[in-house]
């Protein structure tokens, strides 16, 4: 690292390698601490995504299974619908023809 930045005060009561140590051992710091943040942010936001795919897999099962649900409803009523069309049909035709 470059010891430009630094005053000129601790340049020169530090002294030169000195000061080049201080702030490799800083950086070093930085650097650990720059990594402990990412694998903790990476960490909650793993966790975060497989709760909410975890909350969208549910939602998604519940969906379905009312839309499952409405479907096999609808299936019945048609059924008994065409249960007393062809009933009422039969009944018409036996009735016209004297049976």
């Amino acid at each position: 690292m470059d010891p430009n930045g630094l005053s000129a005060a601790l340049l020169e009561r530090l002294g030169r390698q000195a000061t080049v140590d201080v702030l490799d051992v800083i950086e070093a710091k930085q650097i650990a601490w720059s990594d402990r943040v990412l694998s903790v942010t990476v960490e909650r936001f793993e966790r975060r995504l497989s709760e909410e795919i975890g909350r969208f897999r549910v939602d998604m099962i519940r969906e379905i299974h009312d839309v499952r649900w409405d479907v096999i409803k609808w299936m019945f009523a048609f059924w008994i619908g065409q249960f007393f069309a062809v009933a009422g049909l039969l009944a018409f035709m036996f009735r016209c023809t004297g049976r």
